[in-house]
């Protein structure tokens, strides 16, 4: 079988082309089909958790260098301790990304998380989407996230002077 390949240009449907390629005619894909290699440079701002009722208990098993850079998070952060959705900042990118966990447990499908925001003073616009694993075709037991933002302020050093 040839390797997952994507033309999509924005992150949240090149992960989203992934987890289709990975479910096929299943439910979900398997939690163990999450391959870092083949997601290739956006693995950079994914993150995977394990989902626990209620919601915010859910503790995050991986979450990429460049999501907690967007973030605004030490790049430590996810391994100084267990890190669980009740411990990410309030309002922060992260805790936008993920507050949608319960629910994908009760829809059982991919959810998108799409804001406008104010951090620092500065507008932030956040897209991400959740999409739910199983490791028995049946049982949500774990979610793969990917999310990025545009800052207002890196916007407009990007735009030529007019």
């Amino acid at each position: 079988m040839p390797g997952f390949v994507t033309t999509e240009r924005r992150l949240i449907l090149r992960v989203e082309d992934y987890w289709n390629y990975l479910r096929q005619d299943r439910l979900f894909p398997r939690t163990a089909d999450i391959d870092p290699v083949e997601l290739g440079d956006d693995w950079c701002d994914c993150f995977v958790m394990s989902p626990a009722e209620p919601p915010e208990e859910a503790t995050f098993l991986f979450i990429g260098p460049r999501l907690l850079e967007s973030a605004k998070l030490p790049e430590d952060w996810a391994r100084a301790a267990e890190r669980r959705v009740r411990d990410c900042p309030p309002g922060s990118m992260l805790a936008r990304s993920v507050q949608y966990v319960g629910q994908v447990l009760h829809t059982r499908v991919p959810v998108m998380v799409e804001e406008t925001f104010q951090e620092d003073g500065e507008e932030v616009k956040l897209r991400g989407t959740l999409f739910p694993l199983s490791s028995d075709g049946e049982t949500i037991d774990a979610i793969l996230g990917a999310a990025n933002c545009a800052r207002q302020e890196a916007l407009k050093l990007e735009q030529p002077a007019a």
